[in-house]
Order: C-alpha cells, then structure tokens, then sequence
C-alpha cells in the first residue's frame, strides 16, 4: 500500500541532513522504533494522527508536532512540522523526561529550522527511510 504521506528531513546550510545524523547515533532499537513510527503515521489520515503515536504540539510551539516512542525508558521525540499537502517535515530530535523537552528549548530550535526551510537558509529533503 501506497504512503499517503511523505516525511522530509531538515538539511543544514551546511549540508547535512540532521536527522540522519540522529538516527545514525542511535541503537538499533530507536532506529527500528523511529522507523516503525515514521510508517505507520505515513499510512495515516491526518485526522489519525494522535496518541499514542502522535501529537500537536501547544502554545509557543505551535505549529510544531511530535513523533512519540518509548525504548528502555528513553521518551523519544522527532519534531517536525505539516509543511505540504501531505509532507511532514522533522526538523529537531529531543527527548523527554519530566514532561519537559530535553532540550528545553527543542521548540525554538524546530521553528528556527523550519523558519530557515522556509526562508532559503536550510532545507528539506526527502527521508531516505523507505515508508511504503
């Protein structure tokens, strides 16, 4: 089955993929898991887009959603942000602990690079994650 949604990862303006290079750091486990969570949302409606799986972010982050995933007690969550008619596009990977983003200001960080997508200054390309 075909995806309904293509999933688009930040580039820097120096040329690396940085979500990439955070799946690249991770164990074989968060790999999987990121990857599972990527396919299923793919396959997706927006309107089923929600917990546990997923979930639109509030307040200062707005615009801003979470990929949301659990290995060994870590909170993982890849932020991104509907950038198309059904392109999603993750721009930071934080975790959470407390029910706090770690890093504190992974909000701010994921709007400035979504800013920088749409400003010119950084870009977008497509996962190189196979989702169908």
């Amino acid at each position: 089955m075909a995806a309904f949604w293509t999933v688009h990862c930040y580039v820097s303006s120096e040329a690396v993929d940085e979500i990439r290079a955070w799946y690249e750091g991770q164990s074989r486990q968060v790999q999987a898991k990121f990857l599972s969570r990527l396919k299923t949302l793919a396959h997706l409606e927006l309107r089923d887009w929600k917990l546990p799986l997923f979930r639109w972010l509030h307040g200062e982050c707005v615009p801003l959603g979470e990929v949301r995933f659990e290995v060994q007690k870590v909170q993982h969550r890849p932020i991104g942000y509907r950038s198309g008619d059904r392109i999603f596009t993750l721009t930071f990977c934080a975790k959470e602990k407390s029910d706090s983003f770690d890093p504190r200001n992974a909000c701010a960080i994921g709007l400035r690079k979504k800013g920088e997508i749409e400003n010119g200054c950084g870009r977008s390309i497509i996962c190189w994650l196979r989702l169908d």
